[in-house]
C-alpha cells in the first residue's frame, strides 16, 4: 500500500443501509491491510459500479485517512467529509453561476495547476477578456494578488466568469451535466454560454462591454437591506429616483443601488427604524438608474452578437422565468444592466421544475446560501464547487461525492484519477 498526496474520492453503494455499512467496514479494513491495494486503486474499482441506491462518499488524501473517516462514521460520529444518501433516480442538477463580488486572491489556483480542462477553459476566457482588463486575469489566481487588482469591478466580473466557465467544463468532464442553469448578475453571461445561447467569446465581449460602461459611474453605492421587494419600493417612493432595487435576493432581502448621497439617506432612515443594512464596496452603482445613459452603447455592441437557442434550459434572472426563444436581444441585455436581478423568482422556478440539487459554479458560497434562504426546508442539496479554497480540488471532489449520493451520474475516469498533487 502506497501513500498518495492528492485528494481522492471514494464512492460506495449497496442495496440497503445495512449492506452499505458492511461494505464501508470492509473497505476500511482493506485500506489499512499491509500490502493491500492503494487508495487510488480502491477508488477506481469502487467507481466502476454498478451503483445501487444506498450511497456513501468520502474524500481523503491517504488510505489511512479515508479508513479513519469511515470508521468514525460507522461509530456514529458526524464526519464532515462523509456523505450518505438514497438515490431513487438520476439527480437533476442546476448550475448556479456566481456574479462579481465573490472573487478572492488565489481562487481555485489548485484546479488551474492540476486540471487541464479547467486551465485551458480559463485561459480561453482570459484571452478573450484582455481588451477589458488592465492585467492578465491569471494574476487573480495568485494568493498574493494585490487587492486593487482583485477587487476592481471589471477584474471581479470577468475573473469570476473565467472561473465559473472553467468549472462548468470540469464538471461536465466528470459526468455532471446541468438540467438547468441560472446566473446572478454578471453570472448571467456565464449561464448563457454554458447553455449554448452565446459563444464564450461573445459572452465575454458583452460582459466586458457592460462592466466597462458601468465603471464610468464613480458616485454610486450599493447596500443589502432586510426588506421584501414591495416594502422596499414603498420606501424608495420617498426619495429621488437615483436609487433603485438592484436585486431581489431572498424573501426578505433586496439590494439597493444608485447615487451614494441618496442611498446614504435611505439607509440612515432604515437603520434608525431597526432595519438591518449592509453596505457593499461597489462604487459603480450596478443595476441602478445610474446605468441608463450607457444602455444605448451596450445595445449597439449586442446587435453584433449572434445568439442561439439554448441547448440547456436557462432560467433568466432578468425576467425571473425560463428563457424564451429569441429573448436574448439587445433590449434584454439592457434590462440586465439596469436591473433588478430577480434571483428569488428564478430559484423558485427551478424548484417548481423539480430541481433538488443546486450547485454553485464560481468562487464562494453566496448563491447556495441565498438559495437555501429562498427555499427553506430539507430535501435539497446546496454544494459549492470552490468555496473559499485557493486549492479547490478537495472542495470539488467533496461536492461531487454529495451529488453522487443524491443520484448524479459520475465519470469513473474522473473519480479514479482523483485530484493530482500540484507540481
Amino acid at each position: 500500500m502506497t501513500a498518495d498526496h492528492g485528494t481522492r474520492l471514494l464512492l460506495l453503494s449497496a442495496t440497503g443501509a445495512g449492506k452499505l455499512a458492511g461494505l464501508a467496514r470492509d473497505t476500511a479494513v482493506l485500506l489499512t491491510r499491509p500490502g493491500g491495494p492503494s487508495l487510488p486503486e480502491v477508488c477506481a474499482r469502487a467507481a466502476d459500479g454498478p451503483h445501487a441506491a444506498h450511497r456513501l462518499s468520502v474524500i481523503g488524501r491517504t488510505a489511512e485517512e479515508v479508513a479513519a473517516r469511515l470508521d468514525a462514521h460507522l461509530a456514529g460520529e458526524t464526519v464532515r467529509e462523509v456523505h450518505t444518501g438514497v438515490a431513487d433516480g438520476p439527480a437533476r442538477v442546476a448550475f448556479l453561476f456566481s456574479g462579481q463580488g465573490a472573487q478572492f486572491a488565489g481562487m481555485g489556483q489548485g484546479l488551474y495547476r492540476t486540471e487541464r480542462v479547467y486551465r485551458e477553459t480559463f485561459d480561453r476566457c482570459a484571452d478573450a477578456a484582455r481588451p477589458f482588463v488592465s492585467t492578465p486575469l491569471q494574476r487573480l489566481l495568485h494568493p498574493d494578488a494585490e487587492p486593487h487588482v482583485v477587487h476592481r469591478t471589471a477584474h471581479g466580473a470577468l475573473g469570476t466568469f473565467c472561473v465559473s466557465t472553467a468549472l462548468a467544463e470540469l464538471w461536465r468532464s466528470r459526468g455532471v451535466e446541468p438540467a438547468t442553469v441560472l446566473g446572478f448578475s454578471s453570472g448571467e453571461y456565464a449561464a448563457a454560454a454554458c447553455a449554448g445561447a452565446l459563444r464564450v467569446e461573445d459572452a465575454v465581449r458583452l460582459l466586458g462591454t457592460e462592466i466597462t460602461l458601468a465603471e464610468r459611474v464613480t458616485d454610486g453605492a450599493m447596500a443589502v437591506v432586510a426588506l421584501d421587494e414591495h416594502t422596499a419600493l414603498d420606501v424608495l417612493e420617498d426619495f429621488e429616483p437615483t436609487v433603485g432595487i438592484a436585486a431581489v435576493i431572498s424573501p426578505a432581502e433586496v439590494s439597493l443601488s444608485g447615487r451614494a448621497a441618496t442611498l446614504d439617506r435611505i439607509t440612515q432612515r432604515l437603520a434608525a427604524s431597526g432595519i438591518r443594512v449592509s453596505r457593499l464596496p461597489v462604487p459603480a452603482g450596478l443595476h441602478s438608474p445610474l446605468q441608463e445613459p450607457a444602455l444605448g452603447e451596450l445595445a449597439a455592441v449586442a446587435k453584433g452578437v449572434r445568439t442561439c437557442v439554448p441547448r440547456v434550459p436557462f432560467v433568466s434572472t432578468v425576467t425571473g422565468r425560463p428563457l424564451e426563444a429569441g429573448q436574448l436581444t439587445p433590449v434584454y441585455w439592457g434590462r440586465h444592466m439596469r436591473g433588478p436581478v430577480r434571483f428569488l423568482d428564478a430559484i423558485r422556478v427551478m424548484d417548481a421544475m423539480g430541481i433538488r440539487a443546486f450547485l454553485e459554479l464560481g468562487p464562494g458560497r453566496a448563491l447556495v446560501g441565498l438559495g437555501a434562504r429562498c427555499l427553506p426546508g430539507g430535501g435539497r442539496l446546496w454544494p459549492a464547487s470552490l468555496g473559499r479554497s485557493t486549492d479547490g480540488t478537495g472542495t470539488m471532489l467533496d461536492a461531487l461525492g454529495r451529488l453522487y449520493t443524491a443520484g448524479a451520474p459520475v465519470s469513473r475516469t474522473a473519480v479514479g484519477a482523483g485530484a493530482r498533487p500540484a507540481p
